[in-house]
């Protein structure tokens, strides 16, 4: 399948402490779920209290063409989870802005097991979506939310479980 994601994008592997054992390629990390990897999101709400949800593009390598969390990648080497997670707000919707730490937890599924952690911001938009990675971008209300989990990525359900919104 041709994928927008470069397969030897070096990603951060971790114990089960989240302690750095070493780094492996996207390529390695998602078709080996023993290689546990760093992930970071931002979950962005609105002044009504609506989510930002991001439909993935179909281009990308994991669960094409799903909805995800506002924006999501994986920590690079050399990189916090705060740094990945304000990188990638910028590269996939294109906005800055004030993130807050919410949680950390594993994530697994079948093609691969992350630690990740979410952090939660405020921003109305506009935002500027890049269309290798997002097909678009829109608000939500939780009740919304509720009613569509069967066109939710996996990383997206564990997320919103985190929230406590699933």
């Amino acid at each position: 399948m041709k994928t927008s994601d470069d397969k030897n994008e070096l990603f951060v592997v971790v114990d089960k402490n989240d302690k750095i054992i070493g780094y492996k390629t996207r390529g390695e990390c998602h078709s080996n779920k023993n290689l546990m990897h760093r992930g970071a999101g931002v979950m962005i709400f609105n002044d009504k209290g609506e989510v930002l949800l991001q439909k993935r593009s179909r281009t990308k390598d994991l669960y094409p063409g799903y909805f995800t969390i506002s924006s999501a990648g994986h920590v690079n080497k050399g990189e916090s989870y705060e740094k990945t997670a304000k990188r990638e707000m910028l590269e996939e919707i294109g906005i800055k802005t004030k993130i807050t730490f919410y949680s950390k937890f594993l994530y697994e599924d079948e093609h691969e097991t992350e630690m990740d952690t979410i952090y939660t911001a405020t921003h109305n938009g506009p935002f500027k979506n890049d269309k290798n990675e997002v097909e678009y971008v829109q608000f939500i209300p939780k009740e919304k939310l509720l009613k569509m989990q069967k066109k939710l990525s996996p990383f997206a359900i564990k997320s919103f479980q985190e929230l406590g919104w699933l």
